[in-house]
């Protein structure tokens, strides 16, 4: 039996299971901390069905090693087939599951300092 090196096994794996990561790892080093973004889903296939995130809140009390947060709640419109489905600015479903892509960044680049609002646990970022 052959022993391969473990850096060369975690290279071979992949992220995760059907590719993408979770929105918020995805979400936070953006512009604006991802509020704009179009995001998708890695299992849908077309290029007009997204999500365009309108809100976010991250939980302050998840801050990892390198300053980002990971964890929190995420809002926005959700465009089939480029026609607004359900209402406007709402939960985004699945958010922590690791299939999220990028479809188009925020238009700003602008990072504005984090605001305790509403409730001590969150940090809230609103668009607008």
């Amino acid at each position: 039996i052959s022993r391969v090196p473990l850096d060369r096994v975690q290279e071979a794996m992949p992220m995760r299971i059907n590719g993408g990561a979770k929105l918020l790892e995805l979400l936070f080093p953006l512009g604006n901390y991802g509020v704009g973004a179009r995001v998708t889903r890695t299992t849908w296939n077309s290029p007009d069905c997204y999500w365009r995130i309108t809100k976010i809140k991250y939980n302050k009390r998840c801050e990892g090693e390198d300053g980002s947060l990971s964890l929190g709640k995420v809002w926005g419109s959700l465009y089939w087939r480029n026609e607004l489905k359900g209402r406007e600015d709402r939960r985004v479903p699945g958010h922590a599951k690791g299939r999220w892509k990028i479809v188009e960044p925020p238009a700003t680049e602008e990072r504005p300092r984090l605001r305790k609002r509403l409730h001590r646990k969150y940090y809230v970022i609103v668009d607008g």
